[in-house]
């Protein structure tokens, strides 16, 4: 791809993306001067990019206090429900047939993000990334894997020409990956992101369209957990499709 394709950042994307990132994860909103501080930029720019955002919707004003607004729910509802619904009743269900954890995922930019999860987790340290819905990185996840490579290939493309600048060795490795996670719809993290666990992927779909991913998750031991995790997801794939037929 080109140097005008490439997916590189933009200082003031990344300040818009965060500030209402971090509106979103305070219950009680932010000012701009806490805004400001943590982003190292001039309060006033900081204020104009708050302002812009007020007008538009994505924020909310309070008492000098801003917290996230309608827009981004509304852009869902106008995109056709592209983020996956599952309730709470549904990935516990989901989470029985299984006989695992399982953690509802989407992409977020170059991240994976866990909306939310079902069951009890036998690894208690992985609870909190799913409900802080803490970013991790795409090639160090399961499900990152496979949201990437069920990505559209252009796009998919400048996504990794972004990641190569960061970690081309695991770049590398998705490269040689790619065709078989393509071909089964299915991806694997042994001890990717946590040395302790292992993980496995299958998308969640809306029509032809690829909304997100299901990850169920065992502590590893040994071998064993391959095949244990293949059986777990054998059985949530064919209750899905019994549901759907």
């Amino acid at each position: 791809m080109g140097e005008h394709g490439r997916r590189r950042r933009h200082r003031t994307v990344d300040r818009v993306a965060w500030v209402l990132e971090a509106a979103a994860r305070a219950p009680g909103g932010v000012t701009v001067a806490e805004l400001a501080r943590t982003l190292q930029a001039p309060a006033s720019s900081v204020q104009d990019l708050v302002n812009g955002l007020v007008a538009t919707g994505f924020l909310l004003e309070q008492h000098r206090r801003f917290r996230l607004g309608p827009a981004p729910h509304v852009l869902n509802l106008i995109a056709g429900r592209v983020v996956p619904r599952i309730g709470q009743a549904e990935l516990d269900e989901l989470s029985r047939v299984a006989g695992t954890p399982v953690l509802l995922t989407v992409r977020v930019g170059l991240d994976a993000v866990h909306l939310a999860r079902g069951g009890e987790d036998e690894i208690p340290r992985l609870v909190p990334l799913a409900d802080e819905h803490v970013a991790r990185p795409l090639l160090r996840t399961a499900a990152g894997r496979l949201l990437l490579a069920l990505t559209d290939e252009v796009e998919r493309r400048g996504l990794l020409d972004e990641l190569a600048r960061h970690d081309p060795e695991a770049v590398a490795e998705f490269r040689s990956a790619l065709p078989a996670i393509r071909a089964s719809r299915i991806s694997r993290s042994e001890g990717l992101a946590d040395p302790e666990v292992s993980a496995l992927a299958i998308p969640v779909t809306e029509g032809s369209l690829v909304t997100g991913a299901l990850v169920l998750t065992h502590r590893r031991r040994g071998r064993s957990e391959r095949l244990f995790l293949d059986r777990a997801a054998a059985r949530l794939l064919a209750h899905i499709q019994e549901r759907r037929t």
